[in-house]
């Protein structure tokens, strides 16, 4: 037993756990573990680098009980080239990654105030219709970016589809910043930008999609002048009308567009009688969504279906906070 306390054993140890809690990190890092998940990430990517150097230190002691001396100083010798080839490559991966982000700080060239979108450009859930003059089209649903990943949010003109998105040359940016409570806020935006919704203390920020390519999504980047603009495909979440609305807590139907409730995803089907308040989205089957039918107690009262779409016009109204 006086192996296991012995100098080189305890070198062992600590080589051993430092190199494969470090394996860990990288690990979790390259797969993605906790990606966009804020500080919860890093309590997962740190758990990968725990659980390495636990089994590792496991090892290392069962190693020590059977293993002759000379093998555990070649061990050693091999485990401190690693634990320095793992410190260059994390020290070079740091300045490539500064390398990178310095057009971010470049770019763009001045920082105005931001006053004018702090607050929604236009009421939540408000339901433009399609196909008028400067007004909103439905689209396929809402572009929401990712700033945990990406705290600049590049604009481009008219890009050319046949290069990568690396290889353009953006118009604008919305820069976005990190409050000490953890939330984001916006540093910088251009006073053009009116997106369908904008509530940063709760994280919302969607722009309508237009349309999808194999890296750039086609925005209105403002509702009110109608303003088209291109964002990387990579840099937020693609978030389909159906998808969309079944996150929606409630709801109702558009004044002057009321319709019946059916108990089937059809006009033929009959109607559903029952006094309720809200209605929940629970399915989406093509133009027909099931709602639950809930009222002033919160309690589920029945349910049935509505058609939520019409001729590229939502039937509906919404309220991301309700």
């Amino acid at each position: 037993m006086k192996k296991l306390i012995k100098p080189a054993s305890l070198l062992l140890y600590f080589l051993t756990t430092l190199n494969f809690f470090m394996a860990g990190v990288l690990y979790a890092s390259k797969t993605g573990v906790g990606k966009g998940q804020g500080l919860g990430g890093i309590a997962d990517v740190f758990e990968y680098g725990f659980m390495f150097a636990f089994f590792a230190f496991i090892a290392s002691v069962i190693m020590v009980l059977y293993a002759k001396r000379e093998v555990i100083a070649k061990t050693n010798y091999l485990l401190g080239i690693g634990m320095a080839i793992m410190f260059v490559f994390l020290s070079l991966r740091r300045i490539f990654m500064e390398d990178k982000e310095t057009p971010e700080k470049t770019f763009p060239p001045k920082v105005t105030a931001p006053a004018a979108i702090t607050s929604p450009a236009i009421p939540l859930g408000a339901v433009i219709p399609a196909g008028e003059k400067g007004k909103t089209p439905m689209g396929a649903g809402f572009f929401k970016p990712d700033f945990y990943e990406n705290p600049v949010l590049y604009f481009y003109g008219n890009p050319d589809f046949k290069k990568p998105v690396m290889e353009h040359v953006p118009t604008d940016s919305v820069v976005f910043k990190r409050l000490e409570r953890g939330s984001f806020d916006i540093a910088y935006a251009p006073p053009w930008l009116v997106p369908d919704h904008l509530k940063m203390d709760y994280e919302m920020l969607y722009f309508r999609i237009l349309s999808i390519g194999g890296s750039f999504v086609k925005v209105i980047a403002n509702t009110r002048s109608q303003r088209i603009a291109y964002v990387s495909r990579a840099a937020g979440e693609i978030i389909y009308w159906p998808d969309f609305l079944l996150r929606i807590n409630s709801v109702e139907f558009v004044k002057g567009k009321e319709q019946t409730i059916r108990y089937k995803p059809s006009h033929q089907a009959g109607e559903v009688n029952a006094r309720f308040q809200f209605m929940k989205p629970v399915q989406i089957e093509g133009a027909w969504m099931m709602v639950r039918l809930v009222d002033d107690g919160y309690r589920t009262v029945g349910e049935g279906w509505i058609q939520w779409k019409k001729d590229g016009e939502l039937l509906i109204r919404y309220s991301l906070l309700s």
